[in-house]
């Protein structure tokens, strides 16, 4: 799907990434340029884009998952519409912190235990909240079989988490993105500010 990435490479580019100011991320990491994936994801037509493109990934996955799971905020839409087009499969959201009236789950729709999922986010730096979903799911009795990410800030998060859960790709790269060409952000674009992952 060529003409759809860059499509939305293009829209990403212009709608979500802000750079030359001092972002602070969840991580604890400050960088120079921030993506608020919001702006695609809580689109309509961007997010039927976006999730052309995570079908089209979980279509090259070696296990066809059973399920589609992530770490609340970042990952809601795109679970929605991903179980919206492809009703095959289910979707589990993971909260941050254990609902505290009538279920009081900590997975909501949670699923059998072997049930096959994929894992998504919005953005990965670290890979610390992603993390945080696959284990979630893990101790829940989800199997991980694979992880998307809509844009991967190349600060070690992929590796990271194909190391420890296997198969992580992400549809875009930091490096992909015009606005981040130029020398001055391209080059010690992140400064360590706590330790992460």
């Amino acid at each position: 799907m060529p003409d759809v990435r860059a499509q939305l490479l293009n829209v990403i580019d212009e709608e979500c990434l802000s750079v030359g100011s001092d972002f602070l991320l969840s991580t604890g990491i400050g960088s120079n340029f921030y993506f608020d994936c919001k702006k695609v994801t809580l689109n309509g037509r961007w997010l039927s884009l976006v999730v052309d493109l995570i079908i089209d990934e979980i279509r090259k996955l070696p296990q066809k998952p059973d399920a589609i799971g992530g770490l609340t905020i970042g990952a809601d839409p795109i679970i929605s519409g991903v179980i919206l087009k492809d009703p095959s499969i289910r979707g589990s959201i993971v909260r941050k912190d254990r609902k505290e009236h009538g279920t009081k789950n900590k997975i909501e729709n949670q699923l059998a235990p072997g049930t096959k999922v994929v894992v998504v986010d919005d953005v990965i730096t670290s890979g610390s909240s992603t993390k945080t979903a696959c284990l979630e799911l893990q101790e829940s009795g989800y199997e991980i079989v694979g992880i998307i990410a809509l844009i991967d800030r190349e600060a070690g998060g992929i590796d990271n988490l194909s190391k420890e859960f296997g198969h992580a790709v992400a549809l875009f790269k930091k490096s992909e993105f015009p606005k981040l060409q130029a020398p001055s952000l391209s080059a010690n674009s992140t400064t360590q500010r706590a330790a992460a992952y």
